[in-house]
């Protein structure tokens, strides 16, 4: 494998879903924030930003578990754990990722900056909460919703109640959407003995996301009533939850490949309700 296509997949750039499912939230608050089209280098920092942040919360989790991901049938074969990459190399690569975003955030506010660093905290730390939180879905719903406190303090350098309730709801959404993921690696989770919400939930994880899924778009309808939106609003809301109750009536009898088609939608979900705040701005 040539050095391009090792760049490629320790950063996951070859697997979307997961900057889409980081840039769906922080692309509703841009929005929401500029209340309208949002500047154009604003909107370019936060959709650079989010793919580097990304790559690099991929490199630091390839660290971190690189001496677990080698038990992993599906993670076995990752850049670091193979040994096509070294630990130096990753680590400046980090580096360089985590120096690229920050000289973004540098070109923002001060309030902006100051929380980035709080986010920086956050990423540098979810790798390893597996080990000692039985939850750390949770935790990642906390890392995946910086971008939508940001995109706030760098255009009304404040977090207003509507950042507050995005940011909450964007938690729900996380632990619901990567619940699913987690039911895939349940096994080799036992046997390494690492956290997870499935492991902690057992046979009512598929409830548990459900629930989450509810009061994910109770938050979000709660933000259309507070911004007086249009019905339009939450028909496309009704039809993003409409896929993410299939995806949980689908997976109830919690069968990997199937969780996994549920993980999978959920950039549909976020695309739809993404939409859903762009026509009412």
């Amino acid at each position: 494998m040539d050095k391009f296509n090792i760049l490629i997949n320790l950063t996951r750039i070859n697997k979307p879903i997961g900057i889409f499912l980081l840039l769906w939230p922080t692309l509703c608050g841009v929005f929401l924030a500029s209340e309208g089209m949002p500047d154009i280098k604003i909107l370019a920092i936060f959709i650079l930003g989010t793919i580097l942040m990304r790559s690099a919360g991929c490199v630091a989790n390839d660290l971190v578990d690189r001496n677990l991901d080698s038990f992993v049938e599906r993670t076995k074969d990752r850049p670091i754990t193979s040994g096509l990459v070294s630990i130096k190399y990753a680590t400046i690569l980090l580096f360089i990722l985590l120096f690229s975003a920050f000289a973004l955030v540098l070109q923002l506010n001060h309030l902006t900056i100051l929380i980035s660093f709080l986010a920086l905290l956050f990423l540098l730390t979810y790798p390893f909460t597996k080990r000692f939180f039985s939850i750390p879905q949770l935790y990642l719903g906390v890392t995946f919703g910086f971008g939508i406190l940001m995109a706030f303090s760098a255009i009304q350098n404040t977090i207003p109640i509507i950042a507050q309730i995005l940011f909450i709801s964007n938690i729900f959404w996380a632990f619901s959407y990567d619940s699913h993921y987690a039911i895939s690696d349940m096994e080799d989770d036992k046997k390494l003995n690492i956290h997870s919400a499935p492991l902690t939930f057992n046979n009512k994880i598929i409830l548990m996301v459900t629930l989450s899924y509810i009061l994910m778009f109770l938050g979000l309808s709660i933000i259309g009533i507070l911004k007086e939106f249009t019905i339009s609003f939450y028909i496309l809301l009704g039809l993003a939850m409409i896929i993410s109750m299939y995806g949980c009536f689908e997976s109830r009898h919690m069968e990997p490949n199937k969780n996994f088609k549920a993980f999978l939608r959920n950039n549909y979900v976020g695309l739809i309700i993404f939409t859903g705040f762009f026509f009412q701005i």
